[in-house]
């Protein structure tokens, strides 16, 4: 499990996290292999095409020592799977990229010769705008290889038969190394031969041997190695090179219950620094070593506690092998391998009595700044399954600190021990999540981790410094098939903030802080799956209504509107409505002519826009000018209201002979 949890961080280096500043659009966005521990480490390569041009990437099987039983190769642009071929009967595979810039990764994947267990290939980039025959870009290309991992035995013995092909006639050197790690082997020894015919005589581990070999010859390397007795657990080197020094064979091979090696990447040559510490807790190991080697050239051993420089480490694969032997009780050690800017590895690991199966321990190291009250907490996530059982100590010095019924513990200044006993589901996985805080009014976190149980599972830390809504993507690229169960959780402490099965995606409010996204996984039986994660910032959306959709020319209209995730709005369609707005509110505009209003509101994850119609309709005819009968009787009727208030009490009317008079007396 660490050689594979050591791939997976390496592959999740391509990746770019955000913290502090101006909020970016996306703060995670990248691609992850995962490769089950019995099969060939996955072998990638980042590189970024600043411009738009049509690439061609071809995947070469070397055939060296043999040739691959399955190679195939994905890229990815972003988080995005763009091209994967299978190696052919010609022993090539071709992927044409699209002509798009931005940051590309290769990945390859395989089945080394079972025999073997190693082969060697190249991938070459190409331009396809360049004039042929066309050449590899450096930066783009690459080569490397893959090794099946020699499962650790309790036999004390390993064997090793290979062939490696001549570049040139002259004089080769063979150098075969006991690394004396743990301890030295009991016996160890390499013969040469071409066919039935033994090349030279027994190679025995020291001084290099020198042999003159044919040019493009096929030689066969047949090696054995039995461990010491007691420990039965070794570590030996084989170095080839031809008469112009370059590197034919290079490979360090364990023997016996030595575990496979953590496979880290050396970004550069540069001087490192080994550090090994036995925890003693719950008791100390009874043995603990760690070697770090470059192919089959030993750079530095530990058999023991302790810190050791490495003076010059070269760029590429290093193999970190530790060993590490228990009591009757579990033990904890600390293994980090670091640059002057970086840590290559940091692990905390348990290792369990072989009795002691029917679960699962896990360590975590967390610095207490001073002595006080902690607290621990331990929470099982019930993500994909629910545990069996959860429960969580805390020891400083080897001793076990007491804790309350809420989980308070009382510790002096330093290093503190966090160990956590976990049973797996019945059926499945599970996630636990770890936090150590102080009782402070404002807790501050110390120790915020997640941790699956069972199954091929990553974790990936997340920093954010802005407050925001984000959307959170995960999708099961199916290379080269689909994985069996795939599963993602974002957790902060011990808070589930969301949780995916298979492939989708969640929102999610965050704030400054610290964020843990953990994933299990199960590829298919190939052994292989590729999937991508990707933390956004959400799209902007926008509300925009006006209160009627028509109204009289030089009349007003309301519009209202609002929106979510945006930081600014922009109106336009009519010179009534132009120019920056607030992200909601309500204004009253003069419509002088049918207009279609627009308002665009932008955010962190990009912009919105809707609009309205509003229909200018023609004003009511106004009632002035003109004269006639009807303006005449109107002033004839408005005459008459206006004497009748002149009339006195005594009025009468008097009707003589059918007429109707009216006579008034004025006084």
């Amino acid at each position: 499990m660490q050689r594979l949890l050591a791939t997976l961080t390496s592959v999740w280096l391509i990746g770019t996290c955000f913290s502090g500043g101006a909020r970016a659009d996306t703060i995670l966005n990248q691609t992850n292999v995962v490769g089950l521990p019995a099969n060939a480490a996955p072998s990638q390569h980042a590189f970024t095409d600043p411009t738009a041009e049509a690439l061609t990437v071809t995947l070469t099987d070397f055939q060296t020592p043999a040739t691959f039983s399955t190679l195939e190769i994905a890229v990815t642009l972003g988080d995005t799977l763009v091209g994967s071929a299978t190696v052919d009967a010609t022993h090539t595979a071709t992927v044409a990229l699209p002509a798009a810039a931005g940051n590309y990764t290769l990945y390859v994947v395989g089945a080394p010769d079972s025999v073997q267990q190693f082969g060697s290939f190249g991938v070459c980039v190409t331009r396809d705008a360049d004039p042929t025959p066309r050449t590899c870009v450096p930066d783009y290309s690459y080569s490397d290889s893959l090794t099946t991992p020699s499962p650790a035995t309790s036999t004390g013995t390993a064997t090793l038969s290979t062939n490696f092909t001549t570049t040139s006639a002259g004089i080769y050197t063979i150098t075969l190394s006991d690394d004396a790690f743990p301890v030295p082997l009991s016996s160890l020894s390499a013969i040469i031969t071409q066919g039935s015919t033994q090349v030279g005589g027994i190679i025995s581990a020291g001084s290099p041997v020198q042999l003159s070999l044919a040019a493009g010859t096929t030689y066969q390397l047949l090696a054995a190695a039995s461990a010491d007795a007691n420990l039965k657990a070794g570590l030996y080197g084989l170095h080839i090179v031809d008469p112009a020094n370059a590197v034919v064979f290079d490979r360090s091979i364990p023997v016996g219950a030595l575990p496979p090696a953590t496979i880290v990447a050396n970004p550069a040559a540069q001087p490192l620094t080994l550090t090994l510490n036995d925890f003693g807790y719950p008791a100390p190991l009874t043995g603990l070593g760690v070697a770090v080697t470059s192919g089959g050239i030993a750079l530095g051993t530990l058999n023991a506690a302790g810190t050791l420089p490495i003076a010059l480490a070269p760029s590429g694969q290093l193999d970190v092998w530790t060993y590490a032997v228990p009591g009757a009780e579990p033990g904890v050690y600390g293994l980090n391998l670091t640059s002057s800017t970086a840590a290559l590895l940091s692990t905390t690991q348990v290792v369990n009595p072989a009795a002691n199966s029917g679960s699962m321990d896990f360590a975590f190291v967390v610095n207490l700044p001073a002595a006080a009250t902690y607290s621990l907490a331990a929470v099982d996530f019930q993500f994909p399954s629910q545990l069996g059982a959860l429960s969580a100590t805390v020891a400083q010095n080897g001793v076990v600190l007491p804790q309350t019924s809420g989980g308070n513990f009382t510790a002096q200044t330093g290093n503190a021990i966090v160990l956590v006993n976990a049973q797996p589901p019945q059926n499945g996985n599970g996630i636990f999540g770890v936090t150590v805080s102080s009782t402070a009014a404002t807790p501050q976190v110390l120790l915020d981790q997640t941790q699956a149980v069972g199954g091929v599972f990553d974790t990936q830390i997340v920093n954010v410094g802005t407050s925001g809504a984000y959307n959170v993507t995960l999708a099961d690229l199916a290379f080269p098939k689909a994985f069996q169960n795939l599963a993602m959780v974002l957790s902060s402490g011990s808070q589930v903030l969301g949780k995916i099965y298979g492939g989708g995606t969640f929102p999610v409010a965050i704030s400054p802080g610290q964020y843990v996204l953990t994933f299990v996984a199960s590829p298919d039986p190939v052994g292989y799956g590729l999937y991508s994660v990707n933390v956004s910032s959400t799209a902007p959306t926008v509300s925009f209504t006006a209160a009627s959709s028509s109204v009289a020319a030089g009349q007003t209209v309301q519009l209202t509107w609002s929106s979510q995730n945006a930081t600014a709005c922009m109106a336009g369609g009519a010179s009534v409505w132009t120019g920056s707005q607030p992200t909601s509110g309500t204004l009253a505009v003069v419509i002088t002519a049918t207009a279609t209003l627009t308002l665009t509101c932008t955010g962190p994850g990009g912009s919105a826009v809707q609009s309205v119609t509003v229909t200018a309709t023609a004003a009511p005819p106004s009632k002035s000018g003109g004269g006639g009968s009807a303006d005449s009787l109107l002033l004839l009727i408005l005459a008459m209201a206006a004497s009748i208030r002149f009339l006195t009490p005594a009025a009468r009317r008097v009707s003589r002979n059918g007429k109707h008079t009216m006579r008034t007396r004025v006084t």
